[in-house]
């Protein structure tokens, strides 16, 4: 990709001294090029001569950098200091180079070494606060750009850094302002007129966007980035013809352009046409062995032509090239699930992963966190004997020894229990012997529950994600873990659809509960997952639910915590299972929150629905036939005494189960506190972080 200055040292000395908005190390690139054009052109034009000063060394990493050979540009830049140590033209170079790689430690490293060479330099202070940014110190950033400016209140690169900081900290209207005075400023500036374009189409101004992203075409049409931004916006506001075009024109100006090529990839794997984004990729790959985004896109398309080997192979190179790629991992063991029956022993491998990563977090005391590992590792292969007495074993320390035994009988079925196992099972038998299950001689995990039916859904995507197809694997994924919860019961729909309307019209006629649209916001180290419930009857909003997470784990963590609020959002509902007089059994347990002491209503069978708008059961009052008082509670079963609602007693088996609401408080008894006393607080949780993903796509701008 040959470095823009948005126009400004591309195209000439001329259009080099008109640009108000270039930073320092590009300054410097272009100052070297024109002093390449002019003092030594015999010299550079001359292929079979190579540099011999460090002026030629850097000159030459000045035309691979514009180039966008960012590595070559640095092996050049090293060669000139190799020369002179002292050279500050090369040290400010490198810098810029390590910040483009997002190498930022080496980069502050390089700048620190040119400072005493470059006292009070408003282009070396800029790139020391670009880099602060990257390192994540905000005040530190803040400190150099507000230096900057206190000197030079029109400098643009200060200016753009001060709007990544309101930005960083959700000031989106102050950002705003920033770049509209930067415009004003300098009307034809590329990195404003973008900048404000991602901040519209950000919040849904699309029309807005539009203009702004065409305004930049006609200053800097022949700019790489420019381009790759008005495809991006364009794929974001729907218009795929638009942004195929602008990602065509992207890479033609450069081929080098790994995102422009990754986003042209993408849009032709979501057209489905899998071979042209097989093309694209594999020529990826043949630029960048170590392009594990490009591996992932590759093997994408390939399980979409129908080549699964292929895929696969694609897959692991891309998790070999990037151990902590979540979503790599997720598509590999989703490939392997999906193209191979659940006793094949090629699963083995990918669950072994998760067995050992279980086991390391048991280790540190991280209980859920081993739990989910086992489960994860057990749904990729469920024949797993160390995994599954791995697995049992933490549930019953957990306290769940009925689910610990039934664990254990699954290997004593498939015929793997040793020795250990069957006097695990003897013992837990014996533990068991005066539980509620045991009492009526239920199997209490062999039971059909009564779960919510639930359709999941994605609308076409509008953010920009890492991951090619992002949004697919994730819902996938999602629906693993949900699929676990005898909550729910998952619809078999396929799950893209064009438009909300669409979503309510296939939820409604599979007589849905609920329908869940579910959306994803993906930058290189965040992660946000959100995801709406509507009912399916009525279409009206029933809740809506965020995850958002950073750093390492931030899929697992962000897809378990969504998964946990969606499931935490239904009520729990079951139904009377058997009765012997006023004592009976139901089909609700301490895994639904039951506890003794519980009351719950026992509603007529087939009265139960869910409510046309919000959640929570809906049901006449005339349904409600008696109530369950709980006195002794299993993991999935629990006892209780009926009690009718009226004169006869018309509770019958097969009779639903809701908890019911809290009892109004006794006539005459005061309703308000006692003087000195405080209502009881609800504290309510620490809102989440806001995404930072707007911040992240406008940074790459500089």
């Amino acid at each position: 990709m040959r470095r823009e200055g948005y126009g400004c040292g591309a195209r000439g000395v001329a259009s080099f001294l008109r640009c108000a908005s270039m930073s320092a190390w590009r300054l410097v690139a272009s100052s070297l090029l024109f002093v390449a054009a002019v003092a030594v052109p015999v010299r550079l034009a001359a292929a079979a001569t190579p540099p011999a000063t460090a002026l030629e060394f850097a000159a030459r990493a000045a035309e691979r950098s514009f180039a966008g050979d960012t590595y070559g540009a640095i092996e050049d830049y090293l060669a000139a200091l190799a020369l002179n140590p002292s050279y500050s033209t090369a040290l400010l170079g490198l810098a810029g180079a390590y910040y483009e790689l997002a190498e930022y430690d080496q980069a502050a490293a390089y700048a620190r070494r040119a400072a005493p060479l470059m006292r009070g330099d408003p282009g070396l202070r800029n790139l020391e606060g670009f880099i602060a940014l990257g390192l994540g110190d905000l005040k530190a950033a803040r400190e150099a750009f507000s230096s900057v400016v206190s000197g030079r209140p029109n400098d643009l690169d200060a200016r753009f850094g001060l709007a990544l900081l309101d930005l960083a900290a959700g000031k989106k209207g102050d950002a705003r302002q920033k770049f509209e005075e930067s415009l004003r400023l300098s009307p034809e500036n590329a990195r404003a007129l973008l900048s404000l374009a991602l901040i519209a189409a950000e919040q849904g101004r699309f029309d807005e966007a539009r203009v702004l992203v065409e305004k930049a075409l006609r200053f800097h049409g022949e700019e790489p980035r420019v381009q790759y931004t008005a495809a991006r916006l364009a794929a974001q506001a729907g218009e795929r013809e638009r942004a195929v075009f602008h990602a065509r024109n992207a890479l033609t100006a450069s081929p080098s352009y790994a995102d422009a090529r990754r986003l042209l990839a993408g849009l032709m794997y979501e057209a489905a046409s899998y071979e042209e984004a097989v093309a694209l990729m594999r020529e990826a790959v043949a630029r960048n062995r170590k392009d594990a985004a490009a591996w992932f896109t590759l093997g994408l398309a390939e399980r979409g032509a129908g080549r699964p080997a292929e895929a696969a192979y694609a897959l692991k190179q891309a998790v070999a090239q990037k151990p902590d790629d979540e979503l790599a991992r997720i598509a590999l063991e989703s490939l392997v699930m999906d193209s191979s029956s659940v006793e094949d022993l090629a699963r083995e491998p990918y669950a072994e992963w998760h067995f050992a990563r279980g086991l390391e977090f048991e280790e540190r005391s991280l209980y859920d966190q081993a739990l989910f590992e086992y489960r994860r590792g057990l749904r990729v292969y469920p024949y797993s004997k160390r995994g599954r007495v791995l697995y049992a074993e933490l549930l019953g320390r957990r306290g769940l020894p009925g689910k610990k035994l039934a664990e254990l009988r699954f290997l004593e079925e498939i015929g793997t229990a040793d020795l250990a196992v069957k006097d695990a099972i003897e013992i837990y038998d014996s533990l068991l012997e005066s539980s509620v299950s045991r009492s009526w001689g239920v199997d209490q995990y062999a039971l059909p529950k009564r779960p919510y039916r639930v359709a999941l859904f994605t609308l076409p995507e509008r953010d920009e994600s890492v991951h090619t197809a992002g949004q697919a694997v994730l819902l996938r994924y999602l629906a693993d873990l949900l699929s676990s919860s005898s909550r729910l019961l998952l619809l078999s729909l396929a799950p893209a659809v064009s438009s909300p309307a669409e979503a309510y019209r296939r939820a409604r006629e599979a007589e849905a509960d609920y329908y869940l649209v579910f959306r994803v916001r993906e930058s290189e180290r965040d992660l946000e997952l959100s995801a709406e419930l509507r009912v399916g009857r009525t279409g009206s909003l029933a809740d809506s639910f965020r995850a958002y997470r950073s750093g390492n784990d931030r899929v697992k963590n962000t897809a378990s915590r969504l998964s946990a609020l969606i499931e935490g959002a239904l009520a729990p509902k079951g139904a009377v299972l058997r009765r012997n007089q006023d004592r009976a059994l139901a089909d609700l347990g301490a895994n639904d929150g039951i506890k003794v002491g519980e009351r719950l209503l026992v509603v007529k069978r087939g009265s139960l629905a869910v409510k046309p708008e919000g959640l929570g059961p809906a049901y006449s009052p005339s349904a409600v036939v008696g109530e369950f008082l709980v006195s002794r509670v299993d993991e999935e079963l629990c006892e209780g005494t009926l009690k009718s609602a009226g004169f006869f007693d018309t509770i019958n088996v097969g009779d639903e189960l809701i908890v019911a609401p809290p009892q109004a408080p006794d006539a005459g008894k005061a309703t308000k506190p006692q003087v000195g006393t405080q209502a009881p607080r609800t504290s309510a949780p620490p809102p989440e972080p806001e995404y930072p993903g707007l911040f992240n796509a406008i940074k790459k701008l500089r």
